[in-house]
């Protein structure tokens, strides 16, 4: 059965960390949704040769900071494991054993913390 939201997107989306729920902000949320990056690069003789490497999955993601969020402690944990539901769409993303990446920023203004990625080994895209 085919996935009547597929061709549906943005709308709410809850985000939940090991279990606790973080809020986005209301900027953009991009997924790496590929563990491959292929590189097109031309020979000598301008024929075509192609390179792969392996990358980790990933979700930038910008974060309001609400009651504040102890940034410290979330980039020294190990692993977690992340859940993004884009409730309007009835799709979930799944990210397992990941890690925060980056430095976070804060912009006092509006509150909103950027420069963080979600950065792991596994990624799973479920629809509902």
């Amino acid at each position: 059965m085919a996935n009547e939201c597929c061709d549906s997107f943005g709308g709410r989306i809850s985000i939940t960390v090991d279990g606790d729920r973080m809020t986005p902000s209301e900027g953009d949320i991009t997924i790496d949704p590929t563990n491959i990056v292929v590189t097109g690069i031309a020979n000598q003789d301008g024929s075509a040769a192609y390179t792969s490497k392996p990358k980790l999955y990933g979700a930038e993601i910008n974060f309001r900071n609400g009651c504040g969020i102890l940034w410290d402690d979330k980039l020294r944990k190990c692993k977690i494991d992340v859940t993004i539901v884009e409730e309007d769409n009835s799709r979930t993303h799944i990210f397992t054993g990941a890690r925060f990446t980056g430095e976070p920023r804060l912009n006092l203004s509006s509150g909103e913390i950027t420069g963080v990625k979600i950065e792991g080994p596994q990624y799973q895209k479920l629809n509902s």
